[in-house]
């Protein structure tokens, strides 16, 4: 059977990238978002549908019509919904049924649930380079904690024979394509005070062009199952990546205050519990897939930012 890529949220960042970088490849793509999917490429290798993950019936419906080889599980609210109970509808109850719908769909052979570092949890346990074996400890930060929660449903999911499931802690994904406003790298990139704590901090990104390559792979691997960590096997400190900033110290408690307003003003996309990340940073280790595949990066976490900030994809009028 020819290779058929289901992708949910494709309307996203990364949707929008894998959409792109398969269809000129030549594989069918269907893409599936609640968003209205602006076509990246013209090619009559991509549909889109505008479905939500939470209509069941509608998404068995697409599954059944398309009848993809591959589903990759992109689609999450990632800070967008400010209602708790909303949010976790949207994207736990959601994915619950996206593997439902999946696992009833004889054509899929290969599942590929798209997971965050942010699963591990800003702890002071935190050491760079953490394992896929590492606990899970995202603590009151919700984008960590639904992950985490899908994470075990789809472990816990009792699927068929023949279906591979995959999970892939990612760390932040960066390039040309990157558009996330109100973001971390929107404020690495635009303001002009960081926060003393964050310092000396390590932090970690993924070039887009890794990331398509590393998931052709994956995608080809018919045996690929459980978990792993992608991610760059490079890390940058923060004042080596952008030299020149003025640091300030505000106090925690301060801070987290901050937060909690600019975050209920919806002018700022973090919420006050990832303050954690920034006192205990997640630097995970991509050590396992770099040795299924015999990978070798194309940037390091420096150069890869240092892409992003040169194509400047960032409007400097945008919110933090």
């Amino acid at each position: 059977m020819r290779t058929k890529l289901l992708i949910t949220g494709s309307s996203g960042t990364l949707g929008r990238v894998l959409l792109k970088a398969f269809a000129t490849r030549g594989i069918p793509v269907v893409g599936l978002d609640i968003k209205q999917n602006n076509p990246v490429i013209n090619s009559g290798s991509i549909k889109y549908y505008n479905c939500s993950i939470t209509d069941r019936g509608s998404m068995a419906a697409i599954f059944k019509k398309e009848k993809p080889t591959h589903v990759l599980h992109l689609a999450c609210s990632y800070n967008t919904i400010r209602d708790r109970d909303l949010e976790y509808e949207n994207d736990v109850v959601g994915s619950k049924k996206v593997i439902e719908v999946t696992n009833a769909t004889p054509s899929v052979k290969q599942f590929i649930y798209f997971s965050s570092g942010a699963a591990y949890g800003g702890v002071k346990k935190n050491k760079p380079w953490l394992s896929e074996d590492t606990p899970l400890r995202p603590g009151k930060y919700r984008y960590g904690l639904n992950k985490k929660c899908i994470e075990e449903k789809l472990l816990k999911a009792k699927l068929r024979p023949g279906l591979k499931t995959v999970i892939l802690r990612i760390c932040t994904v960066v390039g040309p394509g990157y558009d996330k406003d109100r973001s971390v790298v929107s404020i690495l990139i635009k303001f002009p005070y960081m926060l003393k704590m964050c310092k000396s901090n390590m932090v970690q990104f993924l070039h887009e062009e890794d990331f398509v390559e590393i998931m052709y792979h994956v995608i080809n691997d018919g045996e690929a199952e459980g978990v792993f960590n992608l991610a760059s096997d490079t890390a940058v400190i923060v004042k080596n990546l952008v030299p020149g900033k003025k640091y300030v110290h505000i106090p925690l408690w301060l801070l987290k205050s901050i937060f909690t307003i600019l975050w209920n003003l919806k002018l700022l996309n973090l919420q006050p519990a990832c303050l954690s990340y920034s006192v205990y940073p997640v630097v995970i280790d991509p050590s396992r897939i770099i040795k299924r595949y015999n990978y070798r990066f194309r940037y390091s976490s420096k150069k890869a930012f240092e892409e992003t900030k040169k194509k400047n994809m960032l409007n400097p009028k945008e919110k933090l």
